[in-house]
């Protein structure tokens, strides 16, 4: 269940919106990384923190209007709660996008609370509303555009931060844009990379397959990652969708980091629809739709009842572990990653008697930023290598795999990793081979693995646990031992239990490191 909760929590982290979770008195549980980057804060300084409290309600007409929308999702008055408001900066014009939803009955009154950076479209209302002064005579037209526009990124955001799949992303998309009066169809593409084809899947019964080397306005959207426009007669699988008359189209890239997903493309009776503020609009629909579907795609392993388990060898010595190992002929093994910011902390347990031996090694490669050793034990130490990007860890994670374990040895990484039994095996392989050409496909195996419960790991967790150490860490916890500072000392709890101090001590450290095993193994 820890693994599972990291990688929704790295998933919620790669959102492009602020995100917080706060219980019915307004106490913030969780926020992501986009959101504390907003803030300037670190985790432990907002998590505990009141929300209500801390929002300065008379600072303008928009806090006040906020809280009470929280409070009354909150209360159960609405199921759902919505506000635009500005942030402007001394350097910067933003906007957002207050969304707040109720979490299911159980999490006691909690709600999700969504900040959603709209300042592209704002920009985009606001550069027409400039033009519109300008050109008086066009005024009114332009007023009834703005208004379609405005509804018309409303209701695709709302409809696709709830969408369940990539299916009801894309078809919901398709329809939404056809409703506008001046467009004629809406069509998605998605990206085959085992052919490196763009098949038409959204919309009618229609299909259509574009080579991603074409010279059509689809491939090449695919290709650039920019909007691209066309305007004159149809042709080919174009004419087939939107018959051959005279009218244009746009072709609008869904990508999301290094993953492309496919094109949405956008038919028009007129040659002039697709200027550039309509162009601006549709690329702010390109982003949520390709935003929903990485969230989707990267989240599908969570729920999967079984999963493919990769086993790759990697010898490329451009990853600095491999470097490290070769040239101190020693063994080094993964044991996670910690996203800070914009860079990475990866832990490794190095077989090596000269700790110092690995830090100068290490620090003279180029994906190394940092290097510390933290601790020795017997002949093996612990290292942090501080990265921009994981080495091969991101590359699986692009594709919506985890990294389970990675065994080092000179001249030679072992990875396993594990990816939904959905997911197609080889563009995972295909995805690292474009980076590291020399990889090899060890094995493949597929194995159920049903999610673990709370109940199931708690389970697992006291099984592991003596009498004595349970006792202690309860009484520790309950006792606000673990307090800053403390509500009661070791000494107290250790009469408690009539045993000695170091006794007391003895079973707590025992219990501590059996829970944390229990929690870091669980990758």
């Amino acid at each position: 269940m820890r693994a599972s909760q990291t990688l929704a929590r790295s998933t919620l982290d790669t959102l492009p919106m602020n995100i917080a979770v706060v219980d019915r008195d307004g106490t913030i549980l969780f926020t992501n990384r986009a959101w504390r980057e907003f803030a300037g804060v670190e985790d432990e300084e907002i998590r505990g923190v009141n929300y209500f409290e801390t929002t300065d309600v008379e600072a303008d007409e928009y806090a006040q209007a906020a809280v009470d929308g929280i409070k009354s999702v909150i209360a159960g008055e609405k199921e759902l709660f919505t506000l635009e408001y500005p942030c402007h900066t001394p350097d910067q014009q933003q906007w957002f996008l207050m969304r707040v939803a109720p979490l299911p009955p159980e999490e006691a009154g909690s709600v999700v609370i969504a900040h959603i950076d709209i300042t592209q479209r704002k920009l985009a209302e606001l550069a027409a509303e400039r033009r519109s002064a300008q050109l008086d005579a066009q005024r009114q037209d332009l007023e009834h555009l703005l208004s379609r526009i405005d509804g018309l990124v409303h209701s695709v955001l709302d409809d696709v931060m709830s969408a369940d799949s990539r299916a009801e992303v894309e078809r919901t998309i398709c329809d939404r844009l056809e409703t506008v009066d001046s467009y004629r169809v809406a069509r998605i593409a998605s990206f085959d990379i085992r052919r490196e084809t763009l098949e038409l899947t959204a919309g009618d019964d229609t299909a259509g397959t574009i080579p991603l080397d074409a010279a059509d306005p689809v491939a090449t959207a695919a290709r650039r990652r920019e909007i691209q426009t066309v305007t004159g007669q149809f042709e080919d699988t174009h004419a087939a969708i939107a018959g051959p008359e005279s009218g244009s189209l746009a072709a609008v890239p869904l990508a999301s980091g290094e993953s492309l997903y496919g094109v949405l493309t956008v038919y028009a009776d007129s040659s002039d629809v697709f200027d550039p503020r309509e162009r601006a609009i549709l690329g702010v629909i390109g982003q949520a739709a390709s935003k929903a579907i990485d969230a989707i795609e990267t989240s599908r392993i969570l729920t999967a009842d079984n999963v493919t388990e990769l086993e790759l060898l990697v010898t490329d010595e451009e990853t600095f572990f491999v470097a490290v190992a070769t040239e101190l002929d020693c063994r080094l093994e993964y044991g996670g990653s910690v996203a800070d910011h914009e860079e990475t902390v990866m832990f490794f347990t190095v077989s090596t008697d000269d700790p110092s031996a690995v830090c100068a090694v290490a620090a003279d490669h180029p994906e190394v930023t940092a290097v510390t050793h933290v601790s020795s034990s017997g002949d093996t130490s612990l290292f942090e290598f501080t990265v921009d990007d994981p080495p091969v860890v991101s590359l699986l994670a692009d594709r919506g795999a985890e990294t389970r374990d990675i065994v080092v040895e000179p001249g030679r990484a072992e990875v396993t990793a594990t990816l939904s039994a959905e997911t197609e095996t080889r563009a995972v392989v295909e995805h690292v081979r474009d980076h590291y050409a020399e990889t090899e496909l060890l094995s493949v195996r597929e194995r159920d693995e049903p999610p673990t419960t709370r109940e199931a790991f708690l389970t697992s967790v006291e099984d592991n646990l003596t009498n004595r150490q349970l006792t202690a860490l309860r009484k520790g916890y309950l006792g606000g031992f673990f307090e800053w500072p403390r509500d009661v000392a070791g000494d107290e709890l250790a009469a408690s239990m009539d045993i000695t101090p170091s006794t007391f001590h003895q079973h707590l450290r025992a219990g501590e490191r059996k829970l944390l095993a229990a929690v870091f193994d669980a990758r």
